[in-house]
């Protein structure tokens, strides 16, 4: 009797166990196709579009030779595929890339912000559009970090600071690297409305002020994001390029005196990316995208550094091209991750954090236009950057916004009329705002020989000097902040009282130049 009765019981089980999962998964399948006609329908006289990868937020699958695919759904996830190169996905109105599908029957739970409206039954034939596309190897991507308005003001500094130069701008794509918005994400319609007149495609990345505070957990903490951007980590290839988004940025809500965010991919999302990056050819360069830096150089801090590295790290350690570019920080680093901090590639690790749009969070001075100056903590413009990719390689330069492409150093030190005292206890001092360890920063004065400045970790004075001045235009909270970006040298002896020239010359490490003159003068 009593093995009769545990026969029972496990019989039970496995069929309860059966019966659960049938709930909780399901297959999903559909094709991926070229939409020749652009009516998003797979028509009889359209063809299927092999070996294009296709996701669950967890497994990865590619579709065969007919274009069909097979995947299963849980009862909430996001089907999305990876646009292959040389292929369109669909843009909506506002240039955002359509290629996902949100499967969350019952909707989001109700949060102060909109999140997704229930989405019903999965379709029978959950299809895909592509659209073919010549894609030639080498293209231009714009890179926003930070834009994070708190007003529509704000927004209105973003466009004509630095949407209205970007019109026309021949870039493939642009990509916002998180902190979308400053917490009211209600202001993402008009946010939106001003982006998409630049005119290309543009991806987004969420960042710790894109989430919804008021969810009890990482779960939802970003079903707004998703209303208006789709899934918070995917990828996608253009030319010899697989770009990686990735979601980095985990919520812990703990009650309103404990709620905070730490720097963490996950394991659901490491699981996603290994079974992405298999797919992906060894010969191309791999971009992750995320909001906060793996490794931050000024702390260890856990809003400010990932977590789980060390995994992602094992993920990427046989890849000979890769690149990682992430906001968060407000300031400009370039850093070459090596085994110092766990890389085990054979390559060392670029790893940019990125100069932000909205700089000093729109805070300073304001221009003629009554655009506040928000240069960043450590003296940086304000502004964005552009990324070259030919083949598996790159170039990249930062543009200040409202500036010539040429405006890439600022002169701190010496300016005006000084006196031999003043000469004698100062530094000529060069912030170099996109400059790093593989730099070279040169000077000469009045034509003499070019001689070497040497780069130092310290504050840019200028920054100080501004705070200084324009104390009722910051808030207090914000502080001069070292950089690993600022050149200091002496002067040389023998200067003789009049005026005279004082040239810094810098070459970055894709071997560009840039220069800056200042002229100062000498007292008797």
């Amino acid at each position: 009797m009593k093995n009769i009765t545990l026969f029972i019981s496990f019989f039970c089980l496995i069929f309860l166990s059966g019966f659960i999962f049938s709930i909780q998964a399901q297959e999903v399948s559909g094709f991926v196709f070229d939409d020749i006609n652009n009516n998003g329908v797979f028509d009889e006289a359209e063809s299927g579009v092999a070996n294009v990868l296709v996701s669950n937020q967890n497994d990865v699958t590619i579709s065969d030779e007919n274009g069909k695919y097979k995947i299963t759904s849980s009862e909430e996830t996001i089907i999305f595929i990876t646009k292959p190169s040389g292929y369109k996905v669909p843009l909506n109105r506002l240039n955002i890339p359509q290629f996902y599908y949100i499967h969350q029957p019952g909707g989001s739970p109700e949060q102060k912000y909109k999140g997704i409206d229930p989405t019903g039954n999965l379709p029978s034939s959950l299809d895909f559009p592509l659209h073919k596309y010549t894609e030639k190897d080498s293209f231009s991507v714009v890179l926003f970090a930070d834009p994070q308005p708190r007003s529509l003001e704000e927004i209105h500094y973003i466009r004509d600071d630095v949407v209205a130069e970007l019109v026309g701008y021949p870039a493939a794509f642009g990509v916002a690297l998180g902190d979308v918005m400053f917490d009211d994400l209600s202001l993402y319609d008009a946010y939106k409305e001003v982006i998409a007149k630049i005119g290309f495609p543009f991806y987004y990345v969420a960042g710790n002020h894109d989430m919804n505070f008021d969810s009890p957990d990482d779960t939802h903490a970003l079903e707004t994001f998703k209303n208006h951007f789709g899934p918070p980590y995917y990828s996608f290839d253009y030319g010899k390029v697989h770009f990686v988004v990735l979601d980095d940025v985990e919520w812990k809500n703990e009650g309103e005196e404990k709620a905070h965010y730490i720097g963490k991919i996950g394991e659901k999302q490491l699981r996603w990316l290994e079974n992405d990056i298999q797919y992906v050819p060894g010969e191309y360069l791999v971009v992750l995208m995320m909001h906060i830096p793996l490794n931050a150089l000024i702390s260890e801090h856990e809003a400010i550094n990932v977590k789980d590295c060390d995994e992602l790290f094992q993920i990427l350690k046989n890849r000979d091209h890769v690149l990682a570019l992430a906001g968060h920080m407000h300031i400009m680093e370039h850093q070459y991750l090596t085994s110092d901090i766990g890389w085990q590639g054979k390559n060392p690790f670029h790893h940019i954090t990125l100069a932000t749009v909205s700089g000093t969070w729109w805070n300073g001075p304001e221009d003629e236009r009554g655009i506040p100056i928000a240069d960043q903590r450590d003296g940086v413009p304000n502004g964005y950057h552009i990324m070259t990719f030919n083949g598996n390689r790159y170039t990249e330069q930062f543009k200040a916004a409202g500036k010539d492409a040429s405006y890439q150093l600022r002169i701190t030190f010496p300016n005006g009329t000084l006196n031999r005292e003043q000469l004698s206890d100062s530094l000529i001092i060069v912030n170099v705002f996109n400059g790093g360890e593989k730099s070279v920063v040169e000077y000469r004065i009045d034509n003499g020989e070019y001689k070497s400045l040497e780069r130092q970790i310290r504050t840019d004075p200028y920054f100080v000097s501004l705070l200084s001045t324009h104390k009722d235009k910051y808030p207090d909270w914000i502080e001069s902040h070292i950089s690993n970006h600022i050149w200091a040298g002496n002067f040389p002896d023998g200067l003789e009282p009049g005026v005279h020239s004082l040239e810094v010359r810098t070459v970055d490490q894709y071997g560009k130049m840039y220069r800056s003159v200042t002229i100062f003068e000498i007292s008797n």
